[in-house]
């Protein structure tokens, strides 16, 4: 199954878009135990 430039286009664009979903709650992860720790 061969996939088309478009397909590629979209398939990168998507595993960016999970990579950044990824690094979104990891640092809001990071930050709110961050936080936790500098409010108590």
């Amino acid at each position: 199954m061969d996939l088309t430039p478009e397909q590629e286009r979209k398939n990168l664009v998507l595993g960016w878009l999970l990579f950044g979903v990824f690094v979104l709650l990891f640092a809001g992860t990071v930050g709110v135990a961050l936080l936790y720790l500098a409010l108590d």
